[in-house]
Parts: structure tokens; C-alpha cells; sequence
């Protein structure tokens, strides 16, 4: 092989042959490399050498490492402890609502959601007879003979509104006959006692309790504060004819003795007492918060209120249907019950004022 090239100067040439004929070039062909290994000196190994034997090829191990038992129990305990906690949460996360198709639209509604419960409502009710009281068995400081009312009033105050108050109910006691009414009054015809009004309107009811009824009854209609302040008539009829056998007239102001006391009412013609009776006069302002046309109702809506300071009644009325019950507050006078109804009102409940001319027989708590 020659490495010379058409290029080289005779200078490079002659250096090159010098080189190569004193073999410092490496060997580039088979018989260039023949020669430089003939030219070697025969050496021997070294005495460590000449046992050596290259290592036979071990095949290689598949087998898995060993795992020491206590790590193995490790392990299987994290396993375990991750399988238990995915099956906590699948069983804990509420099932995905399954989308409706427009083809089962008309098949499958979505349920509506429960609505809200509603508020409490939180309200105290002050009486006047806080600020003032004169009269029953609630006052700190009752007048002398007015500690209990036969009236069955527990608070009376003790200036009566005669610009404002009213109007008042009447609640009438059986008339007892004198030892001359005994003698002069047709006592085997029906007796009524009518009260007659300003505007010459009569209201009317028995004279003598029923057998086996209630001795108090309360007069189907109210009295207007004006009408009691210019006097109170009282006739004794028979019943149907407009002639009074007696009659009592009187002014009434409803002070605190006279809505503790009552009125003692006596019959006259004139000359004798032919009859003697009691009439109480009564606050008769009820707030009512709800009607229904059963009890269960009401005492549904009263769970939506906490009171203090009054307790809530439930009256039975002569109305049909959804009117037939009614949730009341009272009686109270006229300034309380406004001051109470307003209460209510601020509250967002609605309330109403009445003065319970429906309502039949004694009510019953509602708590």
C-alpha cells in the first residue's frame, strides 16, 4: 500500500520512508502489522497471570428478591388500610344524580327541595297594668278592696280611657226576683232582659238562666264606650212585647271598680225592686293570629312563636270550615291589644283585631 499522494513535496516523501523503515509509524495493513509483531522479543506472564481463567457467564437470576416477613406484614397492612378507606368514601359520597333524558322527561320529575323551615319569632307583650295597676290578683299593689275581681279579671289599670277605649262586652248573671216581683211579675211568661242602646237598637237575652245552662252569658253584641257613659238602660220584657215591666238606667264608667266589681243591677218600676241581677263589663279586643278548620293546625302555627308576658287561647267559633277555629291573644283593652297586634306586625305575621262576637262556649289553652 502506498500512502503517497500526487501532491506531497519530496521533502514530506523522503521523511515519510525514513519513519516507516524504522517502524515508529502504526501499522495500517495486515502485513505491515505481520511484521511489527514478528519483530516483538518473546516475553512471559508474570507468575499471577499465568493461572488466570476468565470467569464462566453465570446466568442471570430471575427470581424475585426475598422480602423479610415483617416487611411483607407492613405492606399488607397499608394495602389493606387503603382498600378500607376507598370503601368509606364510596359508601359516604351520596350517589350522582342520573341525568333524564328528554326521553324520559315526561316520565321522571325531579323532586322539589324541601323549603326552609321558617324563623322563630320572638316577641314579649307589656301590659299597661305593668306601668299601672289597680285592681286584681297580678297587681303589686291592689286598691284596698280590690285584690281579687269577681269579674275573673287578674290586671286592671288604673286610669280608664273614656276618649278611646272600647267597646266593652256585658256579661249578665240570672236575674233574682224580689219578694214584690214575686207578687207582681207574670212569672209564667218567658222574661227577657234588653239592653237598649243610644240609637234605639235592642239586644235581648233570657232573664232566668236555663236548667242545667250557664247562670253568665254574655250579650250577643258589644257596647260602645259612649253608650255606657251616657247611661246603661236596662228594661225587663216579656218576651215579644216592647213594654217594660222595669228598668234600670245608669251611667258607667270603666274604672277600676267597676271592671273588678261588676254592676249591681236593680229592676224598678218606678216605686219597688222588682229584680236584682249582676252584669260585668269586659275588655272584649282579641288578636288573632290564625283560623282554621281544625285545632291541629293552629297549634302548627303557634310553634312558629315564643311569647312572653301572654298567653295564647283557642276558641271555638260558630264559622264553617277554615273559620271554624280561631288563635287568639286576649281579651285585652283596646291600647294593649293595638300595642300587641303591631308587635305581631313588625314580625312579619299578619294579625287581626276582633271581638270574638263568633266565638261559643269557654276557650281552651294553647300551651
Amino acid at each position: 500500500m502506498s500512502h503517497k499522494r500526487d501532491d506531497e513535496s519530496p521533502l514530506e516523501h523522503g521523511t515519510f520512508e525514513a519513519l516507516r523503515a524504522s517502524d515508529d509509524l502504526v501499522p495500517t495493513s495486515e502485513a505491515e502489522v505481520e511484521r511489527a509483531e514478528a519483530a516483538l522479543p518473546d516475553l512471559e506472564l508474570p507468575a499471577g497471570l499465568e493461572r488466570y481463567r476468565p470467569r464462566e457467564k453465570q446466568p442471570r437470576n430471575l427470581q424475585s428478591p426475598v422480602i423479610k416477613p415483617r416487611f411483607v406484614g407492613y405492606a399488607l397492612a397499608a394495602t389493606l388500610g387503603a382498600l378500607a378507606a376507598a370503601a368509606a368514601l364510596a359508601w359516604l359520597r351520596p350517589p350522582p344524580t342520573s341525568p333524564v333524558t328528554s326521553a324520559g322527561g315526561e316520565l321522571l320529575r325531579a323532586s322539589p327541595s324541601a323549603p326552609a323551615p321558617a324563623p322563630i319569632l320572638h316577641f314579649l307583650f307589656h301590659s299597661r297594668c305593668e306601668r299601672e295597676c289597680c285592681a286584681g290578683s297580678a297587681c303589686k299593689t291592689p286598691g284596698p278592696t280590690l285584690a281579687t275581681c269577681p269579674s275573673g279579671l287578674s290586671c286592671v289599670a288604673c286610669s280608664p280611657d273614656n276618649v278611646n277605649g272600647g267597646p266593652y262586652r256585658l256579661r249578665f248573671g240570672s236575674m233574682i226576683t224580689s219578694e214584690a216581683g214575686q207578687k207582681e211579675l207574670p212569672l209564667e211568661a218567658p222574661l227577657e232582659l234588653c239592653v237598649v242602646g243610644n240609637g234605639g237598637d235592642t239586644v235581648c237575652l233570657p232573664a232566668l238562666g236555663e236548667p242545667g245552662g250557664d247562670a253568665w252569658r254574655l250579650l250577643k253584641t258589644v257596647s260602645p264606650l259612649q253608650d255606657l257613659l251616657t247611661g246603661l238602660t236596662i228594661e225587663l220584657r216579656k218576651r215579644g212585647e216592647p213594654t217594660a215591666l222595669a228598668s234600670w238606667k245608669h251611667a258607667v264608667s270603666p274604672t277600676p271598680d267597676v271592671m273588678c266589681k261588676g254592676l249591681a243591677v236593680q229592676l224598678s218600676d218606678g216605686t219597688k225592686t222588682l229584680g236584682r241581677l249582676s252584669v260585668f263589663v269586659e275588655p272584649t279586643h282579641f288578636v288573632e293570629l290564625a283560623r282554621a278548620a281544625a285545632v291541629p293546625e293552629l297549634l302548627k302555627t303557634l310553634r312558629r312563636f315564643e311569647v312572653g308576658g301572654i298567653q295564647p287561647r283557642i276558641y271555638e267559633a260558630s264559622q264553617p270550615d277554615a273559620r271554624r277555629f280561631a288563635l287568639v291573644f286576649g281579651p285585652l283593652d283596646k291600647a294593649d291589644a293595638e300595642a300587641l297586634r303591631w308587635q305581631i306586625l313588625d314580625h312579619g305575621q299578619e294579625a287581626t283585631i276582633s271581638h270574638g262576637l263568633d266565638f261559643v262556649g269557654n276557650p281552651r289553652p294553647a300551651r
